[in-house]
């Protein structure tokens, strides 16, 4: 995790390194990374980088960490706009981030994550603990926005967590699909849009399907 050093930099410092390393990581591969481009790009020394970061993996945690951040506060908004219901927002967040797909700050996150390799480079148990631990808080979070009486009473606590968790993890493996099909090609650029278009309306379709399977396994519909 970043230090204070770094945590306390004045938020344009701090955005400028950030946007350099999300320029780099979803521009090169893991291996081809380079701590010498990121620290020309964003105007700092060396020396000031190891103050802020371990290393490249310690920046990538971070960045994840702040996109994860950023996407589940996304999807407050919208669970905020529907009352608190959580397995209709769901829903709706994977569809609108699906809409804004070829938007760069969307395509940039998630070429980030393709070239980082990121489930097989942040093996570090200390890494992977640390982004449990905010994952947890941000399930907490949304735990803390439902209505007390959308979840039947039989249902604990830990039991609500493991739905959330499910549900995020089949709308994160959803969006992981509909951003894989935008780099193919097969015919013409009409085909293809053509193509990309009916793959992606089933990717939703089935996302929407396995949402309503597990609603009505928690309960939540009859």
């Amino acid at each position: 995790m970043p230090t204070l050093r770094f945590l306390n930099l004045e938020e344009e410092k701090r955005r400028r390194i950030l946007e350099a390393a999300k320029k780099e990581f979803s521009s090169y591969d893991y291996d081809k990374v380079s701590i010498n481009r990121i620290i020309q790009e964003s105007e700092i020394s060396r020396g000031a980088f190891y103050t802020y970061f371990l290393d490249k993996d310690d920046l990538l945690v971070h960045l994840f960490e702040a996109e994860e951040d950023k996407a589940v506060g996304y999807f407050m908004e919208i669970m905020a706009r529907n009352n608190g219901n959580f397995f209709q927002s769901i829903q709706e967040w994977v569809i609108e981030i699906v809409k804004i797909r070829k938007k760069q700050i969307v395509q940039d996150s998630f070429a980030m994550f393709y070239r980082s390799g990121f489930l097989k480079n942040l093996s570090l148990a200390s890494m992977r603990s640390h982004m449990d631990q905010g994952r947890r808080d941000n399930i907490d979070g949304v735990l803390e926005a439902i209505p007390k009486d959308y979840f039947p009473k039989t249902l604990s606590e830990e039991e609500k967590g493991i739905g959330i968790q499910t549900a995020f993890s089949l709308a994160s493996l959803s969006l992981l699909q509909a951003f894989s099909i935008e780099g193919r090609k097969e015919g013409s650029p009409e085909e293809d849009t053509k193509e990309r278009e009916v793959f992606l309306q089933k990717i939703l379709y089935v996302f929407q399907k396995q949402i309503q399977l597990l609603e009505k396994a928690l309960g939540g519909i009859e």
